[in-house]
């Protein structure tokens, strides 16, 4: 790719000279050569780039990296995200387009343009769209539609009646519709509670390895546009994640609570059913969430608490050993000035 249709696609300026040298990768400082374009999102690294082999390095406005051709950005991480996704291989990983050893039930719509890998499965009255990619082993169980460009990696389950919106990923060992827990006790014994509800997962999400999304009781589980989902996630029965959520792996989002727009869960956070999660909400790692949420939050801990009001107790817990230490001298003082004025008042009865 020409260094200047990457500084056309980052919407940066660049002299013409330097427009016909040819990026065949993005790498590391310590491995780029003269083909290759690093970036610089720290300060810190600014002297890694400067002595690499790239010509050309992605630099914070302002803050040029000495002797390389610099593509100045307000935010370079960003960018280089962006510039990476051009040099993903995006080629189907088996031959096809849809694989001798795949079936596909005779009812089922798969476009001319999409692909479908070895001893996946395509159930009755399916939808899978132009350009999407389904690897091997995958199941689409029946009823389900898949939009146009995805992409569900090898192993992945999209469960009946489903709905998957375009640009999607899924990775492998995900599933997308499993039953939710909805069990009732009569006495010893439990008592199932079939879920009638469906999975819809919206544009540009994407949901990590080995991540569950239970199908909904009766309305659906709604996974929002452009959600990001880690690896070994639990999403439950009727939660409604919205548009731009993370959530980090190892996360359990219990049934029926609703996270708002952007909101950023850390690894291995809990939340308790039946919750409302303002939007822009911040949940740090091993957060046990047990109530409502308020729009901007910052929460930590189990149970959760203000980040800062929290921290700010952590910090004054490292002071605790000085302070029992002047503690135990200021009793020492007392006990010696209460030792003094009792003798002082004995000299003077006795006086």
């Amino acid at each position: 790719m020409k260094l200047s249709r990457i500084a056309r696609e980052l919407e940066c300026p660049l002299d013409p000279v330097f427009g016909d040298i040819e990026i065949r990768g993005l790498a590391d400082p310590g491995e780029a050569d003269e083909h290759s374009l690093t970036f610089v999102s720290d300060p810190q690294y600014l002297a890694r780039a400067e002595q690499s082999g790239a010509r050309a390095v992605i630099v914070k406005k302002g803050k040029p990296a000495a002797g390389k051709i610099c593509l100045e950005v307000d935010d370079p991480y960003v960018a280089f995200a962006k510039i990476a996704q051009r040099f993903e291989d995006g080629l189907p990983l088996f031959d096809g387009p849809v694989h001798p050893t795949a079936w596909i039930h005779p009812s089922a719509t798969v476009h001319p343009a999409a692909f479908v890998g070895p001893c996946s499965v395509v159930g009755k009255g399916c939808t899978v769209g132009r350009g999407t990619v389904i690897g091997a082993q995958c199941v689409i169980e029946n009823g389900a539609t898949v939009g146009e460009d995805c992409r569900i990696d090898s192993g992945a389950v999209i469960r009946r009646r489903c709905t998957i919106g375009n640009r999607v990923i899924i990775q492998s060992g995900a599933v997308v519709g499993s039953e939710g827990f909805g069990n009732a006790r009569d006495g010893e014994r439990w008592v199932r509670i079939p879920s009638f509800g469906t999975v819809v997962v919206e544009d540009d999400a994407e949901i990590g390895a080995c991540t569950a999304i239970d199908r909904g009781t009766f309305t659906p589980t709604v996974i929002g546009k452009g959600v990001r989902i880690d690896n070994l996630v639990q999403v439950a029965h009727n939660v409604r994640i919205g548009d731009h959520c993370a959530v980090a792996a190892q996360a359990g989002i219990s049934g029926s609570t609703h996270l708002g727009k952007r909101v950023v869960v850390g690894g291995q956070a809990g939340f308790a059913g039946h919750l409302e999660i303002g939007d822009d909400v911040f949940v740090n790692a091993q957060s046990g969430v047990g109530k409502d949420i308020e729009k901007g939050a910052r929460i930590s801990g189990s149970p959760t608490r203000d980040f800062m009001t929290l921290r700010r107790a952590e910090a004054a817990q490292m002071q605790l050993p000085g302070a029992l230490k002047e503690l135990k001298r200021l009793r020492q003082e007392l006990d010696e000035v209460k030792a003094a004025l009792a003798h002082g008042k004995g000299s003077a009865s006795k006086s």
